[in-house]
């Protein structure tokens, strides 16, 4: 399979949540260069937000977005980020959304578009996501996002403001 950059929010609200992002993207990368399928990996700044479609008591999220130039098959790498995932704490409570040490999710690969039981390509609301797309828009505000007709900066401007996305201040160098 030849290489393609694939795009994957990584969030966390639990525990020292810039650690547990940190975390989850080593250990993805490990994993990746151990395979032989990485080329690069690219971050977007980290931001913080209120959890979305949560309790309004609920912990404040960290969110950021990789670019991951690979040739890992998505399914595969669906694999190893549910994989991580459970390495680094993340408990699966049913439907709907709950705290978690970390979460892992493939927002966009190339223009594939991918509906299946355990995957959904490109993610699920993504264009209602400010959190998923400031962070993305930051890596490429020009990419079209397939099934929407529309670029990642187009959508972001049309996104809800609510709630808030804010630049976060890393906490240690």
């Amino acid at each position: 399979m030849l290489f393609r950059t694939v795009y994957i929010g990584v969030g966390s609200n639990l525990g020292n949540r810039e650690d547990e992002i940190q975390a989850g993207i080593s250990a993805l990368e490990i994993e990746l260069v151990e395979r032989k399928a990485i080329k690069s990996l690219t971050t977007s700044p980290l931001y913080e937000t209120e959890a979305w479609g949560m309790p309004p008591e609920t912990p404040l999220f960290l969110n950021q977005v990789i670019a991951l130039e690979t040739n890992i098959d998505v399914t595969l790498l669906l694999k190893l980020l549910l994989h991580i995932e459970n390495d680094l704490g993340r408990t699966r409570q049913g439907e709907g959304y709950s705290n978690r040490t970390i979460d892992l999710d493939i927002l966009l690969d190339r223009d594939l578009i991918l509906k299946t039981k355990e995957l959904m390509i490109p993610h699920p609301k993504i264009v209602e996501r400010r959190f998923v797309l400031q962070p993305l828009s930051d890596l490429d505000s020009e990419m079209t996002i397939p099934g929407y007709n529309c670029t990642v900066g187009e959508a972001l401007k049309i996104c809800p403001k609510k709630p808030e996305v804010r630049r976060w201040a890393h906490t240690h160098t």
